[in-house]
């Protein structure tokens, strides 16, 4: 009597954001990993990718500016020295890709005023437990939030609430029952960021193994086998032959001592290629939807919306995706620059150059344009 066993590939199951109030910090899933799972699908699925790379490039645009440059020309010196927009861009990229961002802003010796503002990668930093008021009075930055006692968390006091040389300001739009961390405004598209991304590693690991559907494995003498060492061997098998990156489903049988070692191809159900085909544009037009994106064909992808791919229509696409998604994204940082800038008495009205301007006039700075007039002023100074 032959003994078989099915082994299958893992259920999908969907990340849940965990609070661990221990140690007076909070983080964001267990050693605030959810950060990494949000960073693996940007970086494994293709679509997210893209929609999240161009997303960044128009909110930052040519730079951030102010209207009224030339007529407070001191301000605007005083502000482009305190932040690099390299710095920013970071910034930008951590808000579009967390729904989130940090900043750590640096106080002059006095600690009356700011003398500069730096980008705090988001995944590191975590927040003290909420005060009696609701209040988060501080946050911890850590190297390795999994290894805390290699790398100690450092506390840093939240802007505004003291006299500190260094605090920490971070951009977090409200959330319903988010009260310590923002998400991404496309948090319900990840579970198919993470389906693009299986799909990508089925259909290559198919490739390289001839396309099969997967095998029966007949293993001579295995009644002879204790189930420990069946159970050793099946580990061993979903170890090495299962998963996404193996494309493959596996039947362990184990057979008589006369029986021979073979192993069986299934045979290849003709439905799974519009199957996956099917759930490959599913996920992508999932996607899509929570990005909000007004026009595929600014991705380079065709769809059959009423948009064409003429320059003027992807113009007034392009238009209408910064005024509805990407405008409300540059206010939140814009808020967050004047709320720290105001501690120095800058009043400037900022505002991010969008990508299809025309190139601006001498007289009207940008931060990252170093021949400006005002630029010269800032680099005088320091």
């Amino acid at each position: 009597m032959s003994d078989v066993k099915f082994l299958y590939l893992s259920g999908y199951v969907r990340p849940k954001l965990e609070e661990n109030k221990t140690k007076n910090w909070v983080l964001n899933g267990r050693d605030n990993s959810f950060y990494q799972y949000i960073i693996d699908r940007n970086n494994g699925s293709v679509t997210n990718a893209a929609i999240n790379k161009s997303y960044i490039d128009l909110a930052f645009g040519r730079g951030l500016t102010a209207r009224d440059a030339t007529l407070k020309p001191n301000q605007w010196a005083e502000f482009v020295s305190l932040m690099k927009p390299q710095e920013l861009k970071k910034v930008i990229t951590d808000f579009q890709i967390f729904g989130e961002a940090s900043l750590q802003v640096v106080k002059t010796r006095d600690r009356k005023k700011v003398s500069g503002i730096y980008h705090l990668p988001k995944q590191l930093v975590a927040p003290s437990i909420e005060n009696e008021d609701g209040e988060i009075e501080s946050y911890w930055y850590c190297k390795n939030w999994k290894q805390v006692y290699k790398t100690p968390p450092q506390e840093f006091s939240a802007f505004g609430s003291s006299k500190d040389d260094i605090e920490v300001y971070v951009i977090k739009p409200y959330t319903p029952g988010c009260n310590y961390f923002g998400a991404p405004d496309y948090l319900a598209g990840l579970q198919y960021a993470e389906m693009e991304e299986e799909i990508s590693n089925f259909c290559i690991n198919s490739i390289k193994q001839g396309l099969t559907a997967g095998y029966i494995i007949n293993f001579p003498d295995g009644e002879g086998l204790t189930p420990e060492e069946k159970l050793d061997f099946e580990r061993k098998v979903k170890e090495q032959l299962t998963g996404s990156t193996n494309a493959q489903k596996f039947v362990v049988s184990f057979q008589n001592k006369d029986a021979e070692i073979t192993i069986v191809p299934f045979p290849v159900n003709e439905q799974q290629h519009k199957q996956w085909d099917f759930l490959t544009q599913e996920s992508r037009q999932q996607i899509m939807t929570a990005h909000r994106v007004v026009s595929p064909m600014l991705f380079g992808i065709k769809d059959s919306t009423g948009f064409g791919n003429n320059a003027d229509e992807l113009d007034t696409a392009e238009a209408q995706l910064v005024k509805r998604v990407i405008a409300p994204k540059q206010q939140y940082i814009i808020e967050a620059l004047q709320n720290i800038i105001s501690l120095n008495g800058i009043t400037l009205d900022l505002y991010f150059r969008p990508l299809t301007e025309t190139p601006a006039t001498p007289q009207e700075p940008q931060v990252n344009e170093k021949k400006a007039p005002p630029m010269d002023v800032a680099a005088s100074k320091n």
